[in-house]
């Protein structure tokens, strides 16, 4: 699984296969308890704003420091710095729930922590796709190590009983600290653009060169299709977790590592799919499990059985892995390799920040106005199951149906 060539060095693979299990463990831990705390906590009317504060530092902060390791840092020790100063952030913000500080003080404190944290993500897939031969076969054998961390940790909130406490933030800050750590021991990712002498470089600073991918027809259909699916993906990990408690689920964070699990599986089949060359195609099926998904939570919520939305969880890793790890490898392959973390920052920027704000916020919205309702949850899943369908149709009549493997 990790014979990935020369540049890795030795033992470089296995770092980068650690770090994406405890970087996607440390959020493993509180964003799928996150609305149970918030509602133990009295406070649930925070839980879309909550949401809202990793998106809102999204809309710069990977662009800012992906242009930092394209021009002025390696990638490696920028994503280990980050953790480290961001854990103490993480710690505080479930501190002060512990405390029962209220509401706003857990938002500044996550506000200074999704600063430092938004941009890892894009920052380790950098590290990643730079030093891996083969990255479209191989790239998601080492992503799906941040699957398996997601489920680790998912399962462990629930053994531990931790379901609505504040307790597993602390322990993420723990988790991000060793990772952190761990990334100095990732392959060296230095710089590979360079910044002109003697002239303003704001835009290369702020990351705006990445901007150019929106010229190419199929990548602005992909962009903006990834961007308006992200929006009502926001209800996943804030509503699915209480609709699961509401029917009766008393460990709902481990029954939300259903998805995970399925996309460990999903994540193994995508090398081999990929190399088939239908990118279209899968695409198209990750959209339609996503519409899957939701209308699968809609039955549920009018049936009242819980088997119908763990169905539904399950569709979610297949989901993600064919849509957004395809999404990062298609972006690395039509990109300079001067200006990958930029490229790569673009993306995250469009899923965890302007996707993830509006979704936040959208989805609490009409969270508000269906609750209230007969068969709310039928309603409220239902609208987001439409809202899938219009991003599926946008993608289908605008993606150029002659694009294979290796066209640019």
């Amino acid at each position: 699984m990790f014979s990935v060539g020369r540049k890795l060095g030795k033992g470089g693979s296995y770092w980068i296969a650690i770090g994406f299990f405890l970087l996607t463990a440390a959020p493993g831990m509180w964003y799928p308890a996150l609305p149970n705390i918030l509602k133990a906590q009295g406070i649930e009317w925070v839980l879309p704003y909550a949401f809202a504060v990793g998106p809102v530092v999204s809309l710069f902060s990977p662009l800012i420091f992906g242009s930092m390791a394209d021009y002025r840092f390696s990638a490696q020790k920028l994503v280990g710095t980050l953790s480290l100063l961001g854990a103490g952030f993480l710690a505080m913000a479930f501190y002060s729930l512990y405390m029962g500080w209220g509401a706003w003080w857990y938002l500044g404190f996550q506000v200074l922590n999704a600063l430092l944290g938004a941009p890892m993500w894009s920052l380790v897939s950098t590290v990643t796709l730079a030093n891996v031969d083969n990255a479209q076969k191989k790239f998601p054998l080492f992503r799906v190590w941040g699957s398996i961390g997601w489920v680790a940790a998912g399962i462990s909130v629930s053994w531990m009983d931790w379901d609505s406490s504040p307790m597993v933030g602390i322990a993420a800050a723990g988790i991000r600290v060793v990772f952190g750590l761990s990334c100095y021991m990732m392959p060296d990712t230095p710089p590979q653009g360079k910044l002109e002498q003697g002239k303003p470089n704001w835009r290369k600073n702020l990351g705006l060169d990445a901007l150019v991918l929106f010229k190419d027809r199929n990548m602005r259909v992909f962009l903006m299709t990834t961007l308006f699916f992200t929006i009502p993906l926001g209800a996943f990990y804030m509503y699915a977790p209480m609709h699961l408690m509401e029917l009766g689920d008393t460990h709902p964070a481990a029954s939300m590592t259903l998805g995970q699990i399925t996309e460990i599986v999903a994540m193994l089949g995508l090398g081999w799919l990929l190399a088939k060359g239908k990118l279209r195609w899968l695409l198209i099926m990750a959209l339609l499990m996503g519409l899957a998904r939701y209308a699968l939570f809609a039955f549920s919520g009018w049936g009242g059985e819980l088997i119908w939305i763990w169905i539904g969880i399950a569709l979610h890793g297949p989901c993600y892995t064919f849509f957004y790890i395809t999404g990062q490898i298609l972006v690395d392959r039509r990109v300079d390799a001067s200006m990958r973390g930029q490229a790569q920052a673009l993306l995250g920027t469009l899923v965890g920040g302007v996707g993830g704000l509006a979704g936040s916020l959208l989805c609490g919205w009409v969270y508000a106005g269906t609750m209230g309702i007969p068969n709310s949850w039928v309603f409220f899943w239902g609208i987001l199951a439409v809202a899938v369908l219009g991003c599926m149709l946008y993608f289908v009549t605008g993606f150029d149906k002659s694009m294979r493997k290796g066209t640019h």
